[in-house]
């Protein structure tokens, strides 16, 4: 078994996958979560910053080069821990993406 005991900035890549990872000590509102998931899939300047452009998005990611993506998300309960109202609603995005590439790791706290 592998322990992630730091979550890098930037994405991973491995065996044609990419790995983001999202840390709620550093996720605090929506914000944070926006600019952490451009930075790692490379989410052109054009993202409009909200729940439905992330849905768009994350169905279509063809200009990165991996073929796979696993986001994964490390310290849960922290996680959007000033927008407690909104932790849902960015989880629901993540996990019902039509992408079938895309897969929701949550790690334990």
């Amino acid at each position: 078994m592998s322990i992630v005991t730091k979550t890098p900035f930037s994405f991973y890549r491995e065996n044609n996958t990419r790995y983001v990872f999202i840390d709620g000590l550093g996720c605090l509102t929506l914000a944070d979560c926006y600019q952490s998931l451009q930075q790692q899939l490379s989410i052109p300047d054009y993202f409009g910053n909200n729940l439905d452009a992330l849905d768009e998005v994350l169905s279509d990611l063809d200009w990165i080069e991996e073929k796979n993506v696993k986001i994964i998300i490390a310290n849960y309960s922290r996680l959007l821990s000033k927008e407690l109202g909104r932790k849902q609603d960015f989880l629901k995005v993540l996990e019902n993406s039509e992408n079938s590439f895309l897969e929701i790791i949550y790690l334990k706290d």
